[in-house]
């Protein structure tokens, strides 16, 4: 990996970190829809309306935008090199409703921000599942525009740090997250640049926290706010 690269993983990864803060927020003010709802009881008197109010939302997008449906492990790799659409592995028909297809900067755009909604109804609508790989393959969808803009962008740098900005801002696991990506994509030259993207987006959004079962990074803390005398003040964790 060339130096240069290791910046633009960081720059790539900053972005990522931005489209994060942004579900994140989103993500807040559907949850807190379901809660005024009263869907999200403890007793889950409510969870047939839950679910499928959930259902809806996530349908409802992958009959328009047939890339985002399921959880992304099989689909990501159709995502991040603008394979058609009838290379979907498990959707029928694969062209949805209106023929989408990821051909153009907008598209994948759509097609990024589709699959953030989704993963927001998914977990709102108390369905099981996890982030990681629905980021993995949001990211690629937000990388594979960066390419349009920029042409001579590497589509793999592209994909993986856009990927790892998103997923590394909301799960806080920048080691885990830039192995995962490198090696399960067959492309462990691009190390280094995702470990870049990584760490800036863990430190960019080191004060957002998003999982309430998350233990506070009492190491970023001393990090960015550490001062002479002064030990950093960790928030209790829910």
């Amino acid at each position: 990996t060339e130096p240069y690269m290791i910046l633009l993983g960081g720059a790539i990864g900053l972005l990522g970190a931005g489209v994060a803060f942004l579900w994140a927020n989103f993500h807040w003010r559907l949850m807190g829809c379901f809660q005024a709802l009263g869907l999200l009881d403890d007793e889950n008197a409510y969870a047939v309306p839950r679910v499928l109010l959930g259902a809806a939302g996530v349908v409802g997008i992958g009959m328009l935008v047939p890339q985002t449906m399921f959880w992304g492990e099989w689909e990501v790799g159709v995502l991040a090199t603008l394979s058609p659409a009838s290379d979907l592995p498990h959707v029928w028909p694969t062209a949805g409703l209106i023929g989408f297809e990821m051909d153009s900067c907008i598209n994948c755009l759509i097609v990024g921000v589709s699959k953030l909604v989704a993963i927001s109804f998914t977990v709102a609508g108390g369905y099981r599942g996890g982030y990681i790989f629905p980021f993995f393959a949001a990211g690629a969808a937000f990388g594979r525009a960066l390419c349009f803009v920029f042409p001579t962008l590497s589509p793999v740098i592209a994909t993986l740090c856009f990927a790892a900005g998103i997923n590394v801002a909301i799960t806080r696991t920048a080691l885990a997250t830039s192995l995962i990506l490198a090696f399960l994509s067959g492309e462990q030259f691009a190390l280094p640049a995702i470990l870049a993207a990584s760490i800036v987006s863990l430190f960019a959004t080191g004060y957002v926290p998003f999982i309430k079962s998350q233990l506070a990074r009492s190491d970023i803390d001393f990090s960015l706010y550490y001062q002479r005398n002064r030990h950093p003040k960790v928030p209790a964790h829910a």
